[in-house]
């Protein structure tokens, strides 16, 4: 059995795991099990520390390159080139063959809507100026090469528990593992405030920002 001591990194993170599993025919899934709980982490959660910036970059015809890390939208905002009088924009999304997108915009007019191709994230109209992407950031995965990340650093109880969830999962064991999920939300809730049920908060207010950019953008001539 492993020694069961303070987790501060992906090592003693396993070393916990597998003290809890108590099950040498187990450890050797420890690291699967974790990877599994990154997944629900970024599928399920939605918090402040997971919003980033791409610090705005120059817009082209090419549009702008999708980050790396990218997991899901907050905003897009375009700002015109200097010198101008025109206000900043908050974009709203369309689908890339949306009517939108493909016609429903003036051409000779300020961009009005963004999408992603191809991993690239492209405005219509095509007009000078740059794009900030604010975007929620994929937690960074925990590796032999990489054992720490901000969500070990400040809730490493919130990585043991949603691991040994996904454990029990694996054993089909359904009543203890109801029991370590409400442990997981029980822990996000205290630790986070209101853990994931902050995106279904994040994105009504996006869709609405989004609605006044578009009233405010057909009133400018």
């Amino acid at each position: 059995m492993a020694n069961l001591s303070r987790i501060t990194d992906y090592p003693t993170l396993l070393g916990a795991l597998e003290a809890y599993l108590a099950r040498d025919d187990l450890q050797a899934f420890a690291p699967l099990f974790v990877q599994q709980a990154e997944g629900r982490f970024n599928t399920d959660l939605r918090l402040p520390e997971m919003q980033m910036s791409n610090g705005g970059v120059d817009m082209n015809a090419d549009g702008v390159p999708l980050p790396a890390d990218f997991l899901d939208w907050i905003s897009v905002r375009w700002t015109p080139p200097q010198p101008s009088t025109q206000r900043q924009l908050y974009l709203a999304y369309r689908e890339p063959d949306s009517p939108e997108f493909r016609h429903r915009h003036r051409p000779n007019g300020v961009p009005q809507f963004y999408t992603v191709l191809a991993g690239t994230v492209r405005v219509i109209p095509v007009i000078a100026g740059s794009l900030e992407l604010f975007y929620y950031q994929r937690i960074p995965a925990l590796t032999a090469d990489a054992p720490t990340n901000w969500l070990i650093t400040r809730a490493p109880e919130i990585y043991l528990y949603a691991a040994l969830w996904e454990a029990m999962l694996f054993q089909k064991d359904e009543e203890r593992s109801t029991q370590w999920a409400n442990l997981v939300n029980d822990r996000l809730k205290a630790v986070f405030g209101q853990g994931d049920t902050l995106k279904v908060g994040l994105r009504a207010q996006r869709a609405a920002n989004d609605a006044a950019e578009m009233t405010a953008a057909k009133g400018i001539v």
